[in-house]
């Protein structure tokens, strides 16, 4: 018999480890001294220790392990349960995977918005990809937030996904007329990097362009720079703009201060 120090050092694990085992049930001391409490382990137990060690490894839990470990004598069993492992383990590499494109997405975005810090227009390609979407009349930041959460909070249960990317449509003949945001549209999109449902819908067309960092509601300086732009390139534009909204952020002021791009589409001749 060995000692549970003997034991841990043969084996490159810790004393504690061993203990732990021991309190989930999963690998029991051969022997304990009643009168010293030193608890001792068989050389048969190292071969336990190793399956331990390999299947926790191959991402198993203690507690699948131990179910392992007691239906351990028929092959089919182990069989069957490396298989649910392997499967496990491939939507985690899927969802790792979709975490990196995201990511990639982002970083590029970002590099976009550092390179166009000089808020320079230009006209440029868009694709939108809409998850859910809703019809309303919005003037204001507290009747907008409080949508904009709900959509969320549906995309999250319905589709499972995290990595949205929120845009804002704006009816800009009444910017025209009225001088003031009225949002028409919700969106809540995927970024072209995730896994796309084929029920998605696409909007893809030409449109003016500005990337900056700002906030909703306070982009009318905004608006009429993009307006001027195409009125004075003699370009056919939509009745609607939108607020394309990368990544959401508070300033150290607790104000809003998101990287967006404010996009006015062209009209399709």
């Amino acid at each position: 018999m060995f000692s549970i120090g003997e034991t841990a050092k043969l084996n490159k694990i810790s004393v504690q480890t061993l203990h732990h085992y021991d309190k989930e049930g999963l690998l029991k001391p051969i022997h304990i001294n009643q009168d010293t409490g030193y608890r001792y382990y068989s050389i048969d137990q190292f071969l336990q220790i190793d399956f331990i060690k390999r299947f926790k490894m191959l991402g198993f839990s203690l507690a699948e392990i131990k179910i392992i470990l007691k239906t351990g004598d028929s092959l089919e069993n182990i069989q069957e349960a490396v298989k649910l492992q392997k499967d496990i383990i491939k939507k985690q590499i899927m969802k790792l995977e979709s975490i990196e494109k995201n990511l990639e997405f982002l970083e590029k975005k970002i590099e976009v918005g550092i390179e166009r810090k000089d808020k320079k227009i230009r006209i440029e390609k868009f694709s939108i990809l809409k998850i859910i979407s809703s019809n309303c009349e919005i003037g204001n930041s507290h009747d907008l937030e409080t949508k904009i959460r709900k959509m969320i909070i549906e995309v999250e249960k319905k589709y499972n996904i995290l990595d949205t990317i929120i845009i804002l449509k704006v009816d800009k003949n009444r910017f025209e007329t009225e001088n003031k945001t009225i949002y028409t549209e919700i969106i809540i999109a995927l970024n072209r990097y995730l896994e796309l449902s084929e029920n998605l819908i696409s909007i893809v067309g030409n449109g003016i362009s500005l990337c900056l960092e700002s906030a909703a509601f306070e982009n009318n300086i905004f608006f009429n720079q993009l307006i001027k732009f195409g009125q004075e390139k003699n370009l056919l534009t939509e009745d609607f703009l939108y607020e394309v909204y990368y990544i959401a952020k508070l300033d150290n002021k607790n104000k809003e201060y998101s990287l967006l791009d404010i996009i006015i589409p062209l009209k399709n001749l």
